[in-house]
């Protein structure tokens, strides 16, 4: 799975090359601008004391960058942006055991309007704001443990304000160099846990968990190299995200009957790779 996927990559980014490669790019960094961008990474996800999981994550990026010329008020640009990752994760845990190959998913979707509040010559800095959703599934739904417990299906679901800034710089004719810096501000979560997928003769849940949470935070940062070709651009750009939340809210389910609180407790991820950017 794990090299099928990587062989996808490599042939994704070399595929946009070959088909946009007639695209002819706008000199100006002005108008409408579209970055496509397959990405690899690996993402660790960590709950103390209680479970771990690890795996590496395979995907694309789509963007859409509006730069208006003389700026609209106090905007400068509009951003789209929508990512979906795919891949298999690894999960540990000294309760309830191991259990390794669980398949994951991630989308996550974000508006940013930004304003440009240094600029001269080939620099350019700008700060922006906007709003994000980020939703994560764990599909361990019929798995069994190596200590015999039952997995279950998991999602989550963040919604969040990214605010940060933004800088680019040309250092000649051909390479421009730039990194980002972002805070994200959790407005509230859900996480879903079926746990009835985990039934059996000892234990019945009566129902699956909703727990909310509403406290926590995000970073991101990363650097990007663009290469300027005759009808496109080429950008390379490491990065990491990183994820710290604390307990949720309770839920309450049954037991074999009995009544049961549970929460979605204190966690932290953390997720780094590279994306390769087609712009146009």
């Amino acid at each position: 799975m794990h090299t099928f996927t990587y062989k996808h990559f490599i042939v994704f980014s070399l595929l946009q090359i070959v088909f946009l490669a007639d695209l002819q790019a706008e000199p100006s960094r002005f108008g409408v601008h579209v970055a496509i961008a397959p990405e690899i990474s690996h993402i660790s996800y960590d709950e103390p004391a209680v479970m771990k999981e690890s795996g590496p994550m395979y995907g694309f990026s789509v963007s859409s960058i509006y730069r208006a010329e003389k700026g609209l008020g106090p905007v400068d640009m509009f951003r789209a942006d929508f990512t979906g990752t795919w891949g298999r994760v690894d999960y540990s845990s000294t309760q309830s055991g191991n259990m390794n190959g669980i398949k994951d998913s991630m989308f996550e979707a974000r508006a940013l309007a930004g304003a440009d509040i240094a600029s001269g010559g080939t620099f350019l800095l700008t700060a922006f704001i906007g709003f994000g959703y980020r939703q994560l599934n764990d599909y361990a739904g019929g798995m069994v443990s190596e200590e015999g417990y039952g997995g279950y299906d998991r999602q989550s679901n963040y919604r969040y304000t990214p605010i940060g800034i933004e800088v680019a710089s040309g250092i000649n004719n051909n390479w421009t160099l730039g990194a980002v810096a972002e805070y994200d501000y959790f407005w509230s979560g859900t996480q879903r846990s079926a746990i009835t997928q985990a039934n059996n003769e000892s234990y019945t849940y009566s129902g699956n968990l909703k727990n909310s949470q509403h406290d926590g935070y995000g970073l991101r940062a990363s650097v990007k190299a663009v290469r300027r070709l005759d009808s496109f651009s080429l950008a390379f750009e490491p990065f990491v995200r990183y994820w710290k939340l604390d307990n949720s809210k309770l839920d309450i389910v049954l037991i074999n009957g009995v009544p049961a609180k549970f929460i979605e407790p204190g966690n932290s991820s953390t997720q780094y790779g590279l994306k390769v950017s087609l712009l146009y």
